[in-house]
């Protein structure tokens, strides 16, 4: 078979065509798209507290998908019009990462699959996004668009291989709460269990990359950033960070799939999951804010407003066994 009969919407001699599709059966028939567009922290900021200078971000966006959904065979040259029965354009905040998920599901009832409707309804939520919001910033980036599912049709049901990010959580408390002591416990329990695991540890008081004296150093303050080492074992990197949020260092984690779990050491007001250190004698109460808070360690009988887990100081096997359970409930 030529690699032009392989495609529908061409005829033997290469000609542009709309596919017949009246002897096809009448199916339900749905598709789900998904597409990024990384913002950056002022758009964020300016959609998470609702006040970008157009207004409803989210809000437009969504009708824009919905109507680019209902109007796809206007777009592309050789879609069948469909009658749509259903539309929904959804939006998840990644604040940490500093990009903005959109996905569209799309059903219909008819002879041909609406998978070009589903991914016409995300591109064109996001192309309103970033309209929306480019006074602000038109560095914005719209990334990684593509078909998610598909049911009903001869081709049956499709469903793409996704690949979530590792989840964050930081482990806080204030300063001398045991936060290393216990991340040097709770880490062989999850290896144990074999959770693969980063750590970024935060410093708020900012420290000089990389030994004095070394030629990586040297390489360092000639200007290099980031200088890296490498052996058949190991590897480190070093370098001049540009900002105080670890985003983009969890986003390059993240790409590398060298890790199932991040965590990290403080960060108690990153927008992340939180496991919070209270020990006797440096504090007596929560004190992280923003973002979810999973669970408390603690040697105090502390009575919490939060429904939440509450541990020993020294109960690693017990967190990372509630940790396993969490992750496998986010994937």
């Amino acid at each position: 078979m030529s690699e032009v009969s392989k495609l529908t919407h061409l005829d033997v001699r290469g000609h542009a065509r709309m596919v017949e599709v009246t002897q096809k059966a009448v199916t339900e028939r749905s598709a789900t798209a998904e597409g990024w567009i990384e913002v950056g922290e002022a758009v964020m900021a300016a959609v998470t507290a609702g006040d970008a200078p157009k207004g409803d971000v989210l809000g437009v966006a969504r009708i824009a998908g919905i109507m680019a959904a209902k109007r796809t065979s206007d777009l592309i040259p050789l879609c069948h019009p469909l009658p749509l029965s259903g539309c929904t354009v959804d939006f998840t905040l990644d604040r940490l990462r500093g990009r903005i998920r959109a996905v569209c599901t799309v059903h219909t009832a008819g002879r041909t699959g609406v998978e070009m409707e589903a991914i016409t309804g995300v591109s064109m939520a996001l192309t309103t996004l970033y309209d929306m919001c480019k006074a602000i910033s038109k560095s914005m980036v719209i990334t990684g668009i593509r078909l998610l599912e598909k049911t009903g049709g001869k081709s049956g049901h499709y469903r793409a291989e996704v690949k979530a990010a590792p989840p964050v959580v930081a482990v806080c408390g204030v300063k001398n709460s045991g936060k290393t002591t216990f991340l040097a416990g709770l880490i062989p329990a999850l290896t144990a269990r074999g959770i693969r695991v980063a750590v970024l540890k935060h410093d708020g008081h900012d420290f000089v990359p990389d030994t004095p004296g070394t030629d990586s150093r040297r390489l360092l303050m000639a200007g290099a950033s980031p200088v890296g080492l490498y052996s058949p074992a190991h590897f480190q990197l070093a370098g001049v960070w540009p900002q105080s949020e670890p985003g983009r260092l969890i986003d390059w984690i993240d790409r590398t799939g060298m890790a199932d779990l991040i965590l990290i050491e403080g960060g108690k007001a990153l927008p992340v999951p939180k496991i919070e250190l209270v020990r006797a004698g440096v504090s007596d109460h929560p004190v992280s804010e923003g973002g979810e808070r999973l669970a408390i360690c603690t040697d105090l009988p502390l009575t919490l407003p939060e429904d939440l887990p509450v541990w020993g100081l020294t109960d690693y096997a017990q967190a990372a066994d509630w940790l396993c359970g969490w992750m496998e409930v986010k994937r």
